[in-house]
């Protein structure tokens, strides 16, 4: 017998098959032909035994038209169906049309095949299947029943697929049949499809790493290493594995997305909440988990998953994917050490420290005294009014390390070169604010260097002249929002280098490619920028 693909070998048969359908089970079209063309129906539940339902079943029944509206979607095409269902049928007491994509009908086209839908003959039935129901004519919605598929709950094609492996005798991993139903997006097709090129791919058991290999997922160490660097604020290790990372050759979108639905993993953990076995990383890894979870805390996990979450939105606008990335696990690597140093610094005392607190004295009630008459008072003497004081000198305006007690915007005027430089810290703090940490990481050590009252010149270190180019390509107004959020007033900014403006118009061919030489200049400037140290040995 022809080898048959899961797809096709365990296509449901009867109503009762169709996993996940139950609200629209009835409107399955092959199933819903067969209950009609039994030759003992029309009937709830075909027979599949019959001459019909096994010609439906193998594809050869001639009274089961299939049309893909996607390829024959013109009123040529619409004009040869009509013609075809005038005829009777041929083997089945009905005659049923599949209209695939029907979305896809041009409007002239739909508009022919309105009548035939209207008015079809005794024995015609038509089923219009569609992703994009709102792109059917209303007048042919109206004039059929509409009923609506759902996405397939993950347990359920894992169920389906531990059925299948159960019949094919094939050896399966419950993590790798969670990682195909993530993988299906609520298709039980494309789930069956992936599992069937699963075993053939493995030639044995079928684990994880096996699909994860198929499929291009991220190795669940690389996700736990990752997760490790962000709960001990090892910024350093963040580093290494985005180097293992891009030497790899790996998809930085797939490792965002697969990094979120780890970090989701560990947030359920932390919330007490154990998410399913088959969404779960291996056995082993469970404790390592828990371990995580307990060290990073449900708060810092959500505000991990929104991150990671706005990364892979700014992933489509950027070509520096990978340095996105480094910079977000970067930042929150770093925000671990800060709460780690802050709770260092300020030991909390232990109840056996805390004083007991002394009893209240009771104090005696006073004597009740009769009051005495009131004293004459002596008319006020006029007394000459004191001279106004000098106003006070104007406070001196915070340091740079201060910033975080400034207002939100800064009054007083127009802004100058002087105040732009003393509150630059501010700017960069509105950018971490609004999330453009990869723009904050770039403009962190530029320092404002010329202003005419209405264009800001940010000057970069002459080392990094690629800082300045990426800038200036795509990022000057993001800088602009964060200097109008705090000065009140929107200025162009303009980037050059130490060396002056016209290296910043002539040299942007310097910054060109991406040689060994830049990558290392990457990792240093992004080491200064989140309070690493320059040694000689390269740690933070």
């Amino acid at each position: 017998m022809a080898y048959q693909t899961f797809a096709l070998k365990y296509r449901p048969r009867t109503f009762d098959e169709i996993v996940g359908q139950d609200h629209v089970a009835t409107t399955t079209a092959r199933v819903l032909a067969k209950a009609l063309a039994c030759e003992r129906g029309p009937t709830p539940e075909p027979c599949c035994e019959c001459e019909m339902c096994l010609a439906i079943d193998s594809g050869r029944a001639l009274d089961l038209i299939e049309i893909d509206a996607a390829s024959n979607r013109g009123i040529d095409d619409i004009r040869e169906l009509r013609e075809g269902v005038a005829y009777a049928p041929t083997q089945s007491r009905v005659k049923f049309y599949i209209l695939d994509e029907a979305h896809m009908l041009t409007p002239a086209a739909a508009n022919a095949f309105l009548k035939t839908l209207e008015e079809p003959p005794e024995f015609v039935h038509f089923v219009l299947a569609t992703t994009e129901p709102h792109g059917i004519l209303p007048t042919i919605r109206s004039r059929c029943q509409t009923f609506e598929f759902r996405p397939i709950a993950p347990a359920l094609i894992v169920g389906a697929l531990r059925e299948i492996a159960g019949r094919e005798d094939v050896e399966v991993e419950e993590e790798a049949l969670g990682a195909i139903a993530r993988a299906a997006g609520g298709a039980m097709r494309d789930a069956e499809s992936i599992f069937d090129q699963a075993i053939s791919f493995a030639r044995g058991q079928v684990t994880l790493a096996t699909v994860n290999a198929m499929l291009g997922v991220t190795d669940a160490e690389l996700l736990a290493s990752f997760a490790d660097a962000v709960a001990a604020g090892d910024i350093q290790g963040v580093f290494e594995g985005m180097d293992a990372v891009v030497a790899g050759g790996k998809d930085i979108g797939q490792l965002v997305e697969d990094l979120s639905l780890y970090f989701r993993d560990l947030m359920r953990l932390s919330l007490g909440v154990s998410p399913p076995r088959w969404m779960q990383a291996p056995t082993a890894g469970r404790e390592r988990m828990q371990a995580q979870a307990q060290a990073i805390g449900s708060r810092r996990l959500g505000e991990t998953i929104e991150a990671l979450g706005e990364a892979a939105v700014r992933l489509r606008e950027t070509a520096q994917q990978s340095l996105l990335l480094e910079v977000t696990l970067a930042h929150l690597a770093s925000a671990a050490e800060g709460a780690a140093q802050t709770a260092q610094a300020q030991p909390q005392a232990t109840p056996a420290e805390r004083p007991a607190p002394e009893p209240p004295v009771e104090e005696p009630e006073p004597e009740a005294v009769e009051p005495e008459p009131p004293a004459e008072q002596p008319k006020p003497e006029a007394v000459e009014p004191e001279p106004p004081e000098e106003p006070a000198e104007e406070a001196p305006k915070p340091a740079a390390d201060e910033v975080a007690e400034l207002p939100v915007a800064l009054a007083g005027g127009e802004p100058t070169l002087e105040a732009l430089v003393e509150h630059w810290p501010l700017v960069c703090r509105r950018l971490e604010d609004d999330g453009q940490l990869s723009v904050l990481a770039m403009v962190r050590d530029a320092t404002p260097s010329d202003f005419d009252g209405e264009t800001v010149a940010l000057t970069f270190p002459s080392d990094y002249p690629w800082l300045r180019d990426r800038v200036a390509e795509g990022y000057t107004s993001r800088v602009s929002d964060a200097i109008e959020v705090v000065f009140g007033t929107r200025l162009g900014v303009r980037c050059v280098t130490e060396e002056g403006p016209a290296e910043a118009e002539t040299g942007v061919e310097e910054a060109a490619g991406s040689s060994a030489q830049e990558q290392d200049k990457t990792v240093e400037a992004l080491k200064l920028n989140f309070n690493g140290v320059e040694e000689q040995e390269g740690s933070l």
